[in-house]
């Protein structure tokens, strides 16, 4: 499929994605004999669930975030919300533990080659393989090349679809300065380029910078909906609309401490359509005044 596409000029995102669907698979096959035999291993077993407990506990820190910047208190008066804020953020954390795993399979794979080529006159052929597997080299070099491909492949999906938003939109648009900046510097000091190739450059300067602001406008839009279902969440399920501390009518709160409430009034107007305010609790035990 991908001489198909190089030699025809296939450019088809169905063609692209049954493609990479092939090679994720097959790099799933590789790898999963290998990750049941480490998880199988009582050492392997502690490796993976410390690896998954930093992993939650970033995801809860992000999720914790997420509340304090919508409501403006701890995420620790709110349970429930902060328990959907962390299924809201689940997708994204999903997607960039995968890059991540799989840019370090290819890092693995990398140094797997190099010690292979070393030991190969020592008569080594097949390491960390079963005796009857065939091309370990070539299917090695495959490895690394497709790892290497559907990462990238991922990365620019997680992009499309605003997953990336767990990078703030700042980091995104810091990201568009650092590409601008890094082009001057480059047209100042190189010399300067013919016709052909300077139409060939800006056409892949264009490419490049059409996919980080798509990526960055839709990053942007996840995050707001991220923000807007959580503000939601807040209103509907986790405040009260009855409560021993008098608010006006139409409002909710949710009870902070005996002293305070957190105050939660609908604002179409505002981006995520709730306003948070924190009101003293005035109730007829410690009085309305």
């Amino acid at each position: 499929m991908l001489v198909l596409q190089l030699f025809l000029t296939i450019e088809s995102s169905l063609f692209e994605a049954i493609m990479f669907g092939f090679a994720l698979a097959g790099i799933i096959s590789e790898v999963w004999p290998k990750f049941m035999t480490l998880w199988n291993s009582l050492p392997g077993k502690a490796v993976i669930l410390f690896i998954y407990a930093i992993i939650a506990n970033f995801a809860l820190a992000s999720a914790s975030g997420l509340v304090n910047s919508i409501t403006g208190v701890s995420s620790g008066a709110l349970p429930y919300s902060h328990n959907f804020a962390l299924i809201l953020m689940v997708p994204g954390w999903f997607f960039v533990t995968t890059l991540m795993a799989l840019v370090s399979g290819m890092l693995i794979i990398f140094i797997y080659l190099f010690f292979l080529l070393l030991l190969k006159p020592f008569g080594v052929q097949r390491l960390w393989h079963k005796p009857g597997y065939r091309y370990v080299l070539s299917t090695a070099v495959a490895r690394f090349v497709w790892t290497l491909g559907v990462a990238l492949q991922l990365s620019v999906l997680a992009g499309q679809v605003g997953l990336l938003s767990e990078f703030s939109a700042e980091s995104t648009s810091q990201l568009i300065t650092i590409e601008n900046e890094t082009e001057t510097s480059i047209e100042e000091s190189e010399p300067p380029l013919t016709e052909e190739q300077a139409e060939v450059t800006s056409e892949l300067e264009g490419d490049l910078t059409a996919l980080l602001t798509d990526a960055k406008q839709k990053s942007i839009r996840y995050k707001r909906a991220q923000r807007q279902a959580l503000a939601s969440f807040i209103y509907e399920f986790e405040a009260d609309s009855r409560s021993r501390c008098a608010h006006p009518e139409g409002t909710r709160v949710i009870e902070l401490n005996d002293y305070e409430i957190l105050q939660i009034v609908q604002t179409p107007e505002d981006e995520i359509g709730y306003t948070y305010t924190v009101e003293p609790c005035r109730s007829a035990a410690i009085g309305l005044n």
